[in-house]
């Protein structure tokens, strides 16, 4: 199946994969097994951006699938994703 990925706000991990990519996963992957399929893909560079030391989600990016508003990151492994899906990585800001 294919899903598109757009990355907003995260200028090093569009120039290595695309500000908006379609990528081919497999029926029944979660939202972790894409991310660990991007980094796969696309490299060093991709790692980089979005795993932190440890292998997981870096804690500065958000994610979320079409307009259902940010998953939690419990949520990574668990949420299915479905063909046709729109996967948005963002960079967390704060400011006041």
């Amino acid at each position: 199946m294919k899903v598109t990925v757009e990355c907003l706000g995260l200028p090093t991990l569009a120039a290595v994969i695309g500000k908006k990519t379609d990528v081919q996963i497999g029926n029944g992957a979660s939202l972790l097994d894409l991310v660990h399929q991007i980094t796969g893909l696309f490299g060093s560079k991709a790692r980089e951006v979005l795993l932190d030391g440890e292998g997981q989600l870096d804690l500065t990016i958000q994610v979320m699938v079409n307009d259902e508003g940010f998953l939690a990151r419990e949520n990574l492994p668990k949420r299915e994703l479905r063909d046709g899906d729109r996967i948005r990585f963002m960079l967390l800001v704060g400011g006041g």
